[in-house]
């Protein structure tokens, strides 16, 4: 049986959802979606990131670490990378990877994600 990842959990401070909102939905491009109601009282936002979810979850204690981070695959890196160049993303390099174009961005809390461009 195949395995994927079916998600990754980062948080934020609490009442910066706005912020949250720009970088995943407009900076990164990922659809909202709706949370389960059994969550209602917790704060948080959930993001398609096929086949899998990003959760955000609102927290004083991010519990950054330099080499915690998760990986999205994109189609085109220079282009996400102007796009959250535009909404001020602060940007790694990586350590290359042979037919790999990739590098890593932080979110406004400092959350670290790697970016993928791999061919098919």
């Amino acid at each position: 049986m195949p395995i994927s990842l079916h998600h990754a959990q980062v948080f934020y401070p609490p009442g910066e959802e706005a912020k949250a909102r720009d970088f995943y939905g407009k900076g990164l491009g990922l659809d909202e979606l709706r949370r389960p109601e059994t969550l209602s009282d917790r704060h948080g936002i959930w993001y398609s990131a096929p086949p899998g979810h990003v959760h955000l979850s609102a927290d004083r204690d991010l519990g950054l670490h330099p080499r915690r981070h998760f990986a999205l695959r994109v189609d085109d890196l220079e282009g996400m990378r102007n796009r959250l160049r535009e909404r001020g993303a602060r940007f790694e390099e990586a350590t290359p990877i042979p037919g790999w174009r990739r590098c890593y961005v932080f979110d406004p809390f400092g959350n670290k994600i790697e970016l993928d461009e791999i061919p098919e």
